[in-house]
């Protein structure tokens, strides 16, 4: 191999290198700019991103051996990892207990109100009658 093919391997391997470290950054950045956005919603985007990151770096790998890319690699997988194992810890809905039926008990449920303050079926006791409405956001 001449030294110019050497030289251009090299420079591509560092293009990979920038581009997945890039990504695996931009992740999280972009999703805390949508949720200061005030666009809440559930973020697969992030460890996509993050693993799409993991794949470059490993492709520069591949292209020249170093310990900066070594070091690059755990760095952007273990960011990575933990992306999705955020996402999928906290992305569960609680288990479904079935519909309400009339005159039957509300299922225990614990929520938050806009100003804070706690929300939960003993909030319904009482002689009037109570309208539950569940605002699923806007698209």
């Amino acid at each position: 191999m001449t030294t110019a093919e050497t030289a251009e391997k090299r420079y591509l391997g560092r293009r990979y290198l920038w581009a997945g470290i890039v990504l695996a950054i931009l992740g999280p950045v972009a999703y805390a700019l949508l949720i200061w956005d005030g666009r809440l919603f559930t973020p697969w985007s992030v460890p996509i991103v993050g693993t799409l990151g993991v794949v470059l770096v490993f492709t520069a790998l591949a292209y020249a051996r170093s310990v900066v890319r070594v070091l690059a690699l755990v760095l952007v997988g273990v960011l990575a990892a933990g992306e999705w194992t955020l996402l999928l810890k906290f992305a569960r809905l609680p288990a479904y207990a079935g519909p309400v039926e009339v005159g039957k008990p509300l299922p225990p449920f614990e929520t938050r109100l806009a100003d804070g303050s706690r929300f939960e079926p003993a909030n319904f006791t009482g002689k009037q009658n109570t309208l539950l409405v569940f605002f699923r956001g806007r698209g």
